[in-house]
């Protein structure tokens, strides 16, 4: 177990003429590194770092506060940032080659219990009321609210369950502390950003073809646009930079000569350049490529543009929303994904709304896309942060009434802008 709360940042648990040359923990060095251990990591770090404290003082050699950061990594399958590891030996050992490892677990568990603290707060905004005049407010508090743990390791603790019942469960202290939405709202003051963000923005619902029947492709495509499809979202997977393999240009020209629809091409490739000619040539009408794919985002927005098609960046997850602001300016959308690219059967990712909010109020009129687990009992939450070019596969092709569920999400957005 974690030791919290033994004192303020950076307090020691024992006198401190026993550690003479303790120095606090920087906060900002500490949050990132939280963004490497939670979870299990974590829980393997303290695990080794007793083994070499049989007293329990919370002092450990430097060598082996290294072993233990070491044998961490191993036993949770998750990568440890060594120069991290090396800034904070650097700033927290003693001149005869100690180290207080408490002072870290305890920054640790601080931040932990404001995270979910956090996570909180997401979730109340999301599934709580709001007033459509409220809505430029809400984005801007959401914004603020980014969790700093990984997306994947959210999901493992709070097995993606959008309820705060289902919350409150497993993290009853951080439900408890979390502010209503009604309290965030309350606090957060208006501003000419916050109004912008709250602007004029066209709903498009884009069923993914990959949830269809392929064996015949183009009439599913042709009935989904019959039932009110805006764009008909085309999932290009490579087998390298995500682990699927599916579709190519060769599709896409066999589904244009079915429809006029929109072909929204979201290309999950290492060398998205390499496909640009011939997705341009078979009547691809957006190319969205992922930024964490590309060296130069700015150079291949340019190379879209000059084939005379839309361009779209995709962030993964854990990509920050910042990342994408330089870009911004020349891109018809953002995709933000709310699983992981390139694995199916994955729980909707809430917790990547303060992602999507941070980009409406920063860029009022851009499209922002999302896609992955967006259903109807999710739409709202997406709806909410800022989302208006909505992509789902089985959500839309697997439900009874296809029809009804593109008009659920259409009503949803439009309701919230």
């Amino acid at each position: 177990p974690l030791r919290v709360g033994t004192g303020e940042l950076g307090s020691s648990p024992f006198n401190s003429s026993d550690f003479p040359n303790r120095v606090a923990p920087n906060l900002a060095g500490i949050r990132v590194m939280i963004e490497r251990l939670f979870g299990s990591c974590l829980t393997a770090l303290t695990a080794e770092l007793k083994k070499s404290d049989a007293a329990n003082v919370g002092i450990v050699a430097i060598d082996d506060f290294k072993s233990a950061f070491k044998a961490a990594s191993t036993a949770s399958s998750a990568a440890l940032d060594q120069k991290l590891v090396a800034d904070f030996i650097t700033k927290h050992s003693t001149s005869s080659g100690k180290i207080n490892y408490f002072t870290l677990l305890d920054a640790v568990g601080k931040a932990l219990e404001e995270d979910d603290k956090r996570l909180a707060e997401v979730l109340n905004l999301l599934t709580g009321k709001c007033e459509k005049t409220a809505i430029p407010k809400l984005r801007k508090a959401l914004a603020k609210l980014a969790p700093r743990q990984s997306c994947q390791t959210i999901l493992k603790r709070t097995g993606g369950k959008m309820s705060p019942e289902d919350f409150a469960k497993s993290f009853s202290k951080a439900s408890k502390d979390a502010r209503s939405a009604e309290a965030i709202l309350s606090e957060e003051t208006e501003s000419k950003e916050a109004k912008n963000a709250g602007g004029e923005i066209k709903a498009a619902i884009c069923p993914s073809v990959l949830s269809s029947d392929f064996a015949k492709l183009g009439l599913e495509c042709q009935e989904m646009v019959k039932l009110g499809a805006d764009w008909l979202h085309m999932d290009v997977m490579d087998g390298h930079f995500v682990p699927n393999l599916t579709i190519g240009a060769p599709v896409i020209a066999a589904v244009r000569k079915y429809t006029k629809a929109c072909l929204d091409c979201h290309l999950m490739v290492s060398n998205p350049g390499q496909w640009l000619p011939d997705f341009a040539k078979a009547g691809a009408d957006t190319f969205t490529f992922h930024l964490e794919a590309v060296e130069d985002p700015g150079k291949m927005i340019d190379m879209i543009l000059e084939k005379g098609m839309k361009p779209g960046i995709a962030l993964k997850p854990d990509t920050p929303a910042e990342d994408v602001f330089p870009f911004c300016d020349k891109l018809n959308h953002v995709l933000v994904m709310t699983v992981e690219p390139g694995f199916g059967g994955q729980s909707f990712m809430w917790w990547t709304m303060p992602k999507v909010a941070k980009i409406r109020v920063k860029f009022p009129s851009i499209g922002i896309q999302v896609d992955g687990g967006v259903k109807t009992h999710t739409i709202d939450a997406c709806a909410k942060a800022g989302a208006n070019l909505i992509v789902s596969g089985s959500g839309i092709f697997k439900a009874e009434k296809p029809g009804d569920v593109i008009s659920i999400m259409r009503k949803s957005v439009d309701s919230a802008n």
